[in-house]
């Protein structure tokens, strides 16, 4: 069980690695797409006594805005994953490439003959994106 500071921070912490200045979104295109205004978004990334954790209603905004990487990330901290449900939009050229992508990183980190400590945690993403994209087609 984590306490509710650990998960405050973990939130806060996965928003902050994809919004804000230099990020993959700008607080004001998060504040467009979700119609979150931007002076609650600035409060989840400011630092100190200033910064805000997102309500659960907020949260599942997000999560849908920021994709299956978010929310892995957020659930990850208490051991548990994400996965996209409908994965029929992806069309077989970009399921084989996503594929070949992640075993070309798996090839690059074991070139040595091992997967260290240090590759493990390289490679964890593309293991879950790789299993991601993988288990709806073990699905019944």
């Amino acid at each position: 069980m984590i306490s509710p500071e650990t998960a405050e921070d973990e939130i806060c912490k996965a928003i902050g690695l994809l919004m804000g200045r230099g990020r993959q979104h700008s607080v004001e295109d998060v504040a467009l797409g979700t119609k979150i205004p931007a002076r609650t978004l600035s409060a989840m990334i400011a630092s100190g006594g200033d910064r805000r954790c997102p309500s659960g209603c907020n949260l599942l905004i997000l999560a849908s805005f920021f994709g299956v990487e978010f929310t892995d990330r957020v659930l990850s901290v208490i051991g548990q994953g994400a996965r996209e449900l409908d994965p029929a939009a992806d069309a077989p050229a970009m399921v084989i490439s996503k594929l070949m992508t992640g075993a070309a990183e798996f090839a690059r980190a074991g070139a040595d003959g091992r997967y260290c400590h240090v590759d493990r945690a390289e490679l964890r993403d593309d293991a879950v994106m790789m299993i991601q994209i993988l288990e709806p087609f073990a699905a019944p």
